[in-house]
This record gives structure tokens, C-alpha cells and sequence, in this order.
């Protein structure tokens, strides 16, 4: 009997019904590779018992867990949640991450998975095309990623294409509970920093991040959870930011986001409750 491929899949979702079933989840249940099981937990309105009905249905042959968020509100505590699920499990393999309105190609999890074994990587980052509403932009491969990368801006590596080993996520504790917008470079920060991390990159495109600038995206100018965001990770890494760039930092948060300095530096509680270089998972195995 053929062992079960060393990946699970963990989506957090919120209030996405559609994109959630009609393209994240197919693009799942695709892959040339089978993940080991699906995790999905919910941060917002609980599934009806026939939406879960429907979810069993459409990822059916394999195994699905549904959780409802138990930490704080947003899609850390959501991945947080699924994540203590699944390192309570078992320490081996990795977690693949995906949005609630993204999806992989076929081939995401197999060319991982090989690049993995290949270079006996515990982290693999894989190509995220960018579709910005409805439409392709033009970004380069990620390779050769080094923290100081994600301190400005990000170089391409967020949450659809997250390929971490069990181990290492349980080393860096997951997610900053609380932090509602830029975990991808809190996380990836964290994770290039931790000991004996060894990074592989599938040099493919096999994920696509479907960013849209209207509604609640987390990337929409001026929304609470990309100022929170921004406040957060100023605190949390501000102190390490060269002045060309900080002028850098805060520049862009201006030009995408709408986002001024004084925005981001005036008080309030958008404040970390610890500035560790590990998330809020309590510590496994």
C-alpha cells in the first residue's frame, strides 16, 4: 500500500462561500498528489449542516475537518486553530496553506513536495502569480529570500504558496494572535530567522493570489485591519529598519495603502502583546 503523501492542507475562511467552494476547494481536490487531509476553520458565520454536507461531498475521498475559530478573531487565530489541531496529530510532513478565494494548480502540492525531498528543505516557496482584478501583473519568481526581503515590502511569498514543515511550524509557534493584516512577513521573517531552517524553491508557478481592491480585502486601501497591520509590524520590527528603509516602509504603506507615517507611529492599542520572535501556539512535542 502506497504511504499518504506528507502534506495537509489548512484554509482559514470568513463569510466566502463561494470562492471557498467554487475555486479554493476544487483546486484542492485536483492535485496530482493528495494531501493527507483538509483542514478548514471558519472565523466567521459556522457552517450549515448542509454546507458541511456540500464540503464533504465536493472534497470527498479526503478526510475533512471543519473548525470554528477558538483564538482571537482574524485569519491568525484561524490558523492558529487549525494548526494546534494539526501538530497535536502528528509532528511529520508539512501544512500548506491556502486562502479562502485563491487556489493552487494541480501540480502545487507535487512539485513541493519533490522540491522538498529534493533539497531536504523544511520551508518550500513556490511562484504566486498575482491576478489583480481579473487581470495578470507581471511579478518575478521568488528565490534567495533572506528576512531583511520582507521588512519593506514582499517579494512573493504570502499565504497561498506557505509550504512549511510540521516541525518548523511548531519551532516558530504559528501565528501572532491578534495581528490582522501582514502575517505573511511576520511569518516568513520568523520562520528564514529560525535555526537550521533550510529553504526550497520549485522555480513554478503553481499557486495564484486573487487580489481584489473593492470590498473587505485585507489589501483594500485604508481598511482597520491593514492599519492595525501596519501598526503592529512597526513595533514589532520598526527598531530594525535602516532610515532609507523605514523612508521605504512608510512610503509604500502610503502609496498602496493610504496609510500616513503618523498613522502608523500615533499611539493607541494597536499594540503587540509581546515582541518575541515566535508566535502565540503553545509550544509542542
Amino acid at each position: 500500500m502506497t504511504p499518504r503523501p506528507g502534506c495537509s492542507a489548512l484554509i482559514a475562511t470568513r463569510n466566502r462561500w463561494e470562492l471557498l467552494f467554487g475555486r479554493a476547494l476544487p483546486s484542492i481536490r485536483l492535485q496530482t498528489r493528495a494531501v493527507r487531509e483538509v483542514v478548514i476553520v471558519n472565523d466567521g458565520a459556522s457552517f450549515t449542516a448542509e454546507q458541511q454536507a456540500a464540503l464533504r461531498w465536493l472534497l470527498h475521498p479526503l478526510p475533512l475537518v471543519m473548525l470554528d475559530n477558538q483564538r482571537a478573531n482574524g485569519a491568525a487565530g484561524a490558523w492558529n486553530t487549525g494548526l494546534a489541531h494539526l501538530l497535536a496529530s502528528s509532528s511529520e510532513g508539512f501544512v500548506a496553506l491556502l486562502d479562502d478565494d485563491d487556489s493552487w494548480e494541480s501540480s502545487h502540492v507535487a512539485e513541493n513536495l519533490r522540491a522538498a525531498e529534493r533539497e531536504q528543505a523544511d520551508i518550500v516557496v513556490s511562484g504566486l502569480r498575482l491576478v489583480m482584478d481579473g487581470q495578470e501583473r507581471e511579478r518575478a519568481l521568488p528565490e534567495g529570500l533572506i528576512p531583511s526581503d520582507f521588512l519593506v515590502g514582499n517579494p512573493g511569498w504570502q499565504g497561498s504558496n506557505t509550504f512549511v514543515s510540521r516541525r518548523l511550524w511548531a519551532t516558530v509557534r504559528g501565528f501572532r494572535d491578534g495581528l490582522r493584516s501582514l502575517n505573511d512577513r511576520d511569518l516568513a521573517i520568523r520562520l528564514l530567522r529560525a535555526q537550521g531552517s533550510r529553504v526550497a524553491y520549485t522555480g513554478q508557478w503553481t499557486a495564484t493570489w486573487h487580489l481584489s481592491t473593492q470590498g473587505d480585502a485585507l489589501s483594500s486601501p485604508r481598511s482597520p485591519a491593514k492599519i492595525s497591520g501596519l501598526r503592529w509590524f512597526w513595533r514589532l520590527y520598526g527598531g530594525e529598519l535602516s532610515e532609507a528603509q523605514a523612508k521605504a516602509f512608510f512610503a509604500r504603506a502610503e502609496c498602496l495603502f493610504g496609510v500616513r507615517r503618523t498613522e502608523i507611529e500615533a499611539g493607541g492599542e494597536d499594540v503587540p502583546p509581546h515582541q518575541l520572535p515566535w508566535g502565540d501556539l503553545h509550544e509542542t512535542g
